[in-house]
């Protein structure tokens, strides 16, 4: 059977490769379409904005290789049945099943394959693409957090909370600053301030100030002004920048390392991280739709018209692998704002489309291989 599995194996690495290339080259092509008036508004060359697609590229591929799977699979076996070789293999006492092993062998090959490039290549390469789009393009930091922005409030570490009438990450400055510490619910310390200004000894200055103490039953019982004072806050300007407005397009071409650390000062600041989680999540369980798809994708072939109609269930195949594969990524999508709103569960959330064609591909497997 060995012979058998490298020539299963053979008619499905071929159409891989070319469907993936012309997938990505496809999305690749809209998104050129749909970014360049941008671009060029930002008088940006013809290099930067060759540059910025093609490191963008290694992202696209991955996006589009499980649907690339999925339609390399049925082209393979599609192509074995066309030639009978289907029907010769099942004649000869083979299975529908063990005729599907080397696919889904490769399939999960690939997911782990998929996985690793996931975490090594498409971080560098993106932020790549980032720096040539904000900095040599738009001429703007790297950083595609929020520096600046009014009426900060923020939970701080130790039982406290801040609020600043502005704050300027750049400049390490907030202006109008209220700081309130509480201890088991019940305010015990408010720190007023003009402003506060980070310090090269990793502290913030307060400036121009009021500070009231309060008992155990919220009554005042000292007030004290002062015209300079160091406080550590747990935090630098950089960890009270603005995360929520990161798309989820953006925080999926980070590493899950990359994502827990984000996840981690959004903790420490109380912001909310259910966007970053569910994005970390989805990290782990996209790669493996490879294998989840191509489970799908070994049992289409069955389904449709073979011999003289082929040709025929040849293109149902296909429009049918096309449906599942935009179906699939809908179900990504609706995870992603079921989880990041907390109607459902973050690890189901981010694993729901898995589980779903997990389910439909096994059946449908067990249906044909009865």
């Amino acid at each position: 059977m060995k012979k058998v599995d490298q020539y299963i194996l053979g008619e499905f690495l071929a159409p891989l490769a070319l469907v993936v290339l012309g997938l990505a080259s496809l999305v690749l092509m809209v998104q050129v379409v749909d970014t360049l008036p941008r671009l060029r508004e930002w008088h940006a060359t013809a290099g930067q904005i060759i540059a910025y697609h093609l490191f963008q590229f290694p992202y696209l591929a991955t996006q589009v290789l499980p649907v690339g799977v999925m339609l390399a699979t049925l082209a393979a076996l599609g192509n074995l049945a066309r030639t009978s070789e289907l029907a010769a293999l099942g004649a000869g006492g083979v299975s529908r099943l063990r005729i599907a092993m080397p696919l889904l062998a490769a399939a999960l090959a690939i997911s782990v394959g998929l996985l690793v490039v996931s975490e090594t290549l498409v971080p560098l390469t993106s932020e790549r693409a980032r720096y040539i789009q904000k900095v040599q393009i738009e001429k703007r930091d790297v950083d595609y957090d929020v520096a600046y922005r009014d009426h900060m409030a923020k939970t701080l570490p130790g039982d406290r909370q801040i609020y600043c009438r502005n704050f300027d990450a750049n400049l390490g400055r907030m202006l109008g600053v209220t700081l309130l510490r509480f201890d088991q619910g019940q305010l015990r310390q408010r720190v007023d301030a003009a402003q506060a200004l980070w310090t090269d000894g990793g502290r913030w200055q307060l400036t121009g100030g009021v500070e009231r103490l309060f008992d155990a039953k919220g009554m005042e019982h000292s007030l004290r002004q002062f015209a300079s004072w160091p406080m550590d806050l747990a935090v630098k300007p950089r960890d009270l920048m603005v995360d929520s407005d990161k798309r989820e397009q953006d925080l999926l071409q980070l590493s899950m390392a990359q994502l827990q650390a984000i996840i981690e000062r959004q903790q420490a600041t109380g912001a909310d991280d259910r966007k970053e989680r569910v994005c970390l999540q989805l990290r782990l369980s996209y790669p493996f739709s490879c294998l989840i798809l191509a489970l799908l994708g070994v049992s289409l072939p069955y389904l449709f018209p073979t011999g003289r109609r082929a040709m025929t269930g040849a293109a149902l195949g296909l429009l049918v692998s096309l449906g599942c594969g935009m179906i699939y990524l809908v179900f990504i999508q609706v995870g992603i704002s079921l989880g990041k709103n907390g109607q459902l569960p973050i690890l189901l959330s981010a694993w729901l489309g898995n589980l779903v064609f997990a389910a439909i591909g096994g059946y449908t497997l067990w249906r044909v291989n009865r």
